[in-house]
């Protein structure tokens, strides 16, 4: 189990070797595939409150495809840089986006970023936080880089739970544990992703602690079209791809309460 895990807890397996989500993030990236409903609600926040000429960093970046929907709605010059740890996804990333001279790709990972304090006017995670096994150092990394103002696009409900996801190569091809191997002697999931839930009261403590001074918002994200989504789930054809039960997101059986909390310096 050991050997899948990263340094910073995190099963690699889940998108190291991931060539569907790659070719999916590229295609929207491209254009070849539409928008997804959250990169223009995040288009939509971020134009709100950009200025010309601004800095804006997108951590969890993969191809870069949310610059789309920012490019799209955004009137003003700005400057983009995509910042994700895996090399799949920046290198369609900076194939997708050579000829823009306002498009910049950095390796780099989110317990660790490798930018200056307050190189940003404007950052913004979306669908990260979830997928991490701590957020205290992520936060606190964040929000060093940011100098204004601070965007998360992530789970939030009014308790907190820790969920593993459990990969076996049926369903999700990119690892070689079979189904009767998912779990070692001790229980433990030999290939997994989180997906967690964290309360309103954690995250805007922790966000307090970290940053005494900045004024939390939460938004629901609720502003998506139903038939957008189940369009591209159906599509795109990805294990657990987001498809709407009622007026909720869900990625299998588990229920996403998604929200965009705007942290503002």
């Amino acid at each position: 189990m050991k050997k899948n895990i990263d340094k910073y807890g995190l099963c690699i397996e889940e998108y190291f070797e991931n060539k569907n989500n790659a070719q999916v993030y590229y295609k929207r990236a491209i254009g070849k595939s539409p928008e997804m409903e959250v990169s223009k609600s995040m288009a939509k926040i971020v134009n709100q409150i950009i200025k010309k000429d601004y800095e804006v960093l997108d951590v969890g970046c993969a191809t870069g495809h949310f610059y789309r929907s920012l490019k799209k709605k955004i009137k003003r010059n700005f400057f983009y840089t995509g910042c994700d740890p895996y090399e799949i996804f920046l290198k369609l990333g900076r194939k997708a986006w050579y000829k823009d001279k306002n498009v910049n790709f950095v390796k780099g990972n989110i317990f660790n970023l490798p930018f200056k304090s307050k190189s940003f006017n404007i950052v913004y995670s979306s669908n990260v936080l979830l997928h991490l096994p701590e957020i205290s150092r992520p936060l606190k990394e964040l929000l060093r880089v940011a100098k204004q103002t601070l965007i998360l696009r992530t789970v939030v409900y009014d308790v907190s739970y820790k969920i593993q996801l459990v990969h076996n190569n049926k369903w999700f091809k990119p690892t070689k544990v079979k189904p009767k191997d998912e779990f070692d002697k001790n229980g433990n999931p030999r290939s997994f992703a989180y997906f967690n839930i964290h309360s309103f009261d954690y995250l805007k403590a922790l966000l307090k602690k970290l940053s005494p001074k900045s004024k939390i918002k939460f938004l629901k994200d609720d502003n998506f079209s139903r038939i957008n989504i189940s369009k591209s789930s159906k599509k795109e054809k990805r294990p657990l791809a987001t498809k709407i039960i009622g007026n909720e997101q869900f990625s299998g059986a588990i229920m996403q309460p998604h929200y965009f909390v705007i942290i503002t310096k």
